[in-house]
């Protein structure tokens, strides 16, 4: 069963970086996309599973929507930059939550 989703997380992160290969950078991604990237790095990164990766989609997704908006405040991103790291945390057992503070590139992507 591991193997079918580490095989489906793998297929996703490169069909994902495929695509995303065809345009002419991140920028031009859709939400849905960056959150895609985002949950598939995150799931590659740490073995998650795919329903765990699913609601890291949507977590994901909805942070883009909001640092997208226009008429977002800055105090309304930093807030949400703050909520996806508790959602994160509370997420995660501790052992992995150790090894993606281990990776801060990757945390930092995540959380801004």
């Amino acid at each position: 069963m591991k193997k079918i989703i580490a095989a489906l997380t793998l297929f996703l992160a490169f069909s994902i970086n495929a695509s995303a290969q065809d345009k002419s950078g991140y920028v031009d991604l859709t939400n849905t996309q960056k959150a895609n990237k985002q949950a598939a790095e995150l799931s590659e990164y740490l073995s998650l599973d795919a329903t765990t990766t699913k609601n890291f989609v949507a977590l994901f997704e909805y942070k883009f929507e909001v640092l997208n908006d226009k008429n977002a405040t800055q105090e309304r991103k930093t807030e949400m930059s703050r909520v996806v790291e508790a959602k994160i945390r509370g997420t995660l057992d501790g052992t992995q939550i150790e090894k993606l503070e281990q990776n801060p590139d990757l945390f930092k992507r995540l959380i801004n």
